[in-house]
């Protein structure tokens, strides 16, 4: 084998090593952390089936380095250069070379690919994680018309809509930007969740740096096209409160009771009260809040990604685009106030 392509196989061999001691830090340091996010990303489906895939790569490529390293020409002695031309198996292994490496460089970029989507999955898994700690505080806030644990229901139109659901969201997308693809302009296309939006997030920056003494423009410049891909492509959902989902929200209504009826030996008499019924979505103060992201994640790597993902279209990319969605459901519990806890 020729000295350029030992260099190959070692490169290659230097960089899949690499990425799976990434892996493996990241992994051993998630089951490490007290954090629930870190542990259930590492042990997710989505990320052991990517150690499946970057194990199984490591293997494959080091049965391919051995064949090419068993396959190199010996030394020829006094007899061997007798031989002449016909002693010679230099062509045979630069024939093995060219039909191996190929095969070689497409384990490589899988390897790759799988490293990369573990990392988006821990990424996804912190961004929900986010959304789920900002419920946790943006839930009992009054905001406008959206009183302690009352959020405005998405599924109603409301004017305006709520700022609740507007705070967790964009948590999750701030988080997602360092993984998210290029995307010019969001509002090319109207379907896309969050299109048009970042506006209220670069005005936010800006005066925290103008504050500081900064410039917030050259920094959100660098980030805008990936802050317009995490917010077209980051759906974010809250669960309906528990007394919703279990299809009679009026029997045990959390928000309030009303006291109703004479006064007896047993005192007074309580009834359920739910007076937002459809429009605003009542919490118990201690109740758990689910968060649900689902992100549409872009692979990028060459090859790997036609064999790893699902074709999907991106605005502003020519040929095909291939995407992995990542889903995640983050529980926190809420943080309201006693207050309105009803009487036992």
């Amino acid at each position: 084998m020729k000295g350029s392509g030992k260099r190959r196989l070692i490169v290659l061999g230097a960089a899949s090593a690499l990425s799976v001691v990434g892996i493996a830090y990241l992994a051993t340091k998630a089951a490490t952390l007290e954090a629930g996010w870190a542990l259930a990303a590492a042990t997710s489906p989505l990320a052991v089936r990517c150690l499946v895939i970057i194990a199984a790569g490591m293997v494959a490529l080091g049965l391919v380095v051995c064949a090419l390293f068993r396959a190199r020409p010996g030394r020829r002695g006094t007899g061997a250069r007798a031989a002449g031309i016909a002693a010679d198996e230099g062509g045979t292994a630069a024939v093995e070379m060219a039909l191996l490496f190929p095969f070689a460089l497409m384990i490589f970029l899988i390897i790759t690919q799988a490293a990369l989507l573990f990392n988006a999955n821990v990424v996804v898994h912190y961004a929900a994680y986010c959304a789920a700690r900002v419920a946790t505080t943006a839930v009992p806030l009054e905001i406008g018309d959206e009183l302690r644990n009352l959020v405005y229901n998405p599924e109603v139109a409301t004017n305006p809509p709520s700022e609740k659901l507007e705070l967790i969201r964009r948590a999750a997308v701030l988080a997602l930007v360092p993984i998210s693809a290029s995307l010019e302009d969001a509002s090319a296309n109207g379907d896309l969740p969050g299109a048009g939006g970042g506006t209220a997030v670069e005005s936010q920056t800006k005066s925290v740096f103008e504050r500081l003494g900064g410039d917030a423009e050259p920094w959100f410049r660098r980030i805008r096209k990936q802050y317009n891909y995490a917010n077209a492509y980051a759906k974010i959902d809250l669960a309906k409160p528990g007394h919703w989902r279990t299809g009679d929200r009026d029997s045990d209504c959390p928000y309030r009771h009303q006291r109703q009826g004479d006064w007896t030996a047993w005192g007074w008499e309580y009834h359920p009260y739910c007076p937002f019924h459809d429009e605003r979505m009542d919490y118990w103060y201690w109740e758990d809040l689910h968060v649900r992201l689902v992100y549409r994640y872009l692979l990028e790597v060459p090859l790997a990604a036609r064999l790893m993902g699902e074709a999907c279209e991106v605005p502003g990319r020519r040929g095909k685009s291939f995407c992995q969605e990542i889903k995640v459901i983050t529980t926190l519990s809420n943080e309201g106030g006693p207050e309105i806890r009803p009487r036992d």
